[in-house]
């Protein structure tokens, strides 16, 4: 990571991005995606994040049963290297106190936010290969954010946002969390610190992504997804 960016304001600098992000790529990241009103962008944004087949790729998908903002991330049946983890609240659904038998075999269920942070560490765990995990084998797919702002206080999904976080750095992992237009402004901004760089989405017939990345001072110009 370079340290004049700073002084120098935000740039849009090809060779500095394609290095920090190659940098994000080898070593983990969170990353925050924000997605346009009304766009499909999103799905088109979390596939690319989720990564191709190759590579004997780990895949963790944590949802909400309750998330009207749906993206690509749809749980698979037969795949032995894929892992979700669904969050159902008690608060909602009275009926999810005692959880019934999930409907995938790989799939697990979490009342809270502390039970969440606590399934998504053990099913990242429980899908790492004898060797542990080279840079960028593990994606995770998140787009249970706006109902855990919804039923938890802003601290509480803080904590749950560090403990992802931790779970994609400390495994080299890519982790990405979608943030539709509903979740509210002053929300997202208090949890900006936790992610390493936020990804704008928009656009149905020609998708395009823009990044911001804090440590370097830098944002992309628009670009095809």
């Amino acid at each position: 990571m370079s340290d004049g960016s700073t002084a120098r304001g935000w740039v849009d600098d090809p060779a500095t991005f394609a290095a920090a992000h190659d940098d994000l790529k080898s070593t983990g990241c969170l990353l925050l995606v924000l997605e346009a009103g009304g766009s499909d962008a999103g799905g088109d944004g979390c596939r690319r994040l989720l990564g191709d087949d190759g590579g004997e790729r780990k895949r963790l998908l944590v949802r909400s049963e309750n998330e009207t903002q749906t993206t690509s991330s749809a749980p698979s049946r037969d795949d032995p290297d894929e892992r979700t983890v669904v969050y159902r609240s008690p608060a909602r659904d009275p009926a999810a106190a005692s959880p019934p038998e999930p409907s995938l075999p790989a799939t697990t269920t979490a009342p809270d936010v502390d039970a969440l942070g606590d399934a998504v560490e053990e099913q990242a765990d429980a899908l790492a290969p004898l060797g542990g995990y080279e840079p960028g084998q593990l994606r995770v797919c998140m787009d249970a954010l706006g109902t855990l702002l919804e039923d938890d206080d802003l601290l509480s999904v803080l904590e749950f946002t560090k403990t992802l976080g931790d779970v994609a750095r400390e495994r080299d992992g890519i982790a990405h969390v979608h943030v539709g237009q509903h979740v509210p402004g002053i929300a997202v901004e208090g949890l900006l610190g936790q992610f390493d760089a936020v990804v704008e989405v928009t656009g149905d017939d020609d998708p395009r992504q823009r990044w911001h990345l804090p440590d370097e001072s830098l944002s992309t110009r628009w670009l095809e997804l």
